[in-house]
């Protein structure tokens, strides 16, 4: 069992999911899912310490994930990076932000270490909330 924190990414792009994997698996335990639905069944299994999640996915979209994971005890607390390429006009990432687990949102391509701040900053608010 490792003692680094645990990230979980869910995109249905492998290449991208590959490239946020070897940006940070130096630094974090890694695993990934494919859609919105693996991705609640692997909160609740891998328990992560912070999800890196894209919008726009098969079978169950990004807010519908953020939503699923707010109502449920085990997942609620978990930190959310909205992380996607779709182009939406600023009401729309807004709905994103007003969700209370949701730390911050980042557009497709991001520099390594905008999103490796960005996963510290996730989880060090959790600890400081704990």
């Amino acid at each position: 069992m490792s003692d680094r924190n645990k990230v979980l990414v869910v995109d249905d792009n492998p290449t991208m999911i590959d490239i946020v994997k070897m940006a940070l698996e130096s630094d974090y335990e890694v695993v990934s899912a494919s859609d919105g639905r693996e991705g609640i069944s692997m909160a609740k299994t891998f328990k992560p310490d912070v999800i890196i999640m894209d919008v726009m996915m098969p079978n169950v979209s990004g807010i519908e994930m953020l939503r699923m994971l707010l109502s449920d005890d085990e997942t609620r607390d978990i930190p959310v990076i909205v992380f996607t390429a779709s182009h939406f006009d600023p009401s729309t990432e807004m709905v994103f932000k007003v969700e209370r687990n949701v730390k911050s949102f980042l557009r497709k391509p991001c520099t390594v270490d905008i999103l490796k701040q960005q996963v510290k900053s996730a989880i060090d608010s959790r600890k400081n909330t704990i």
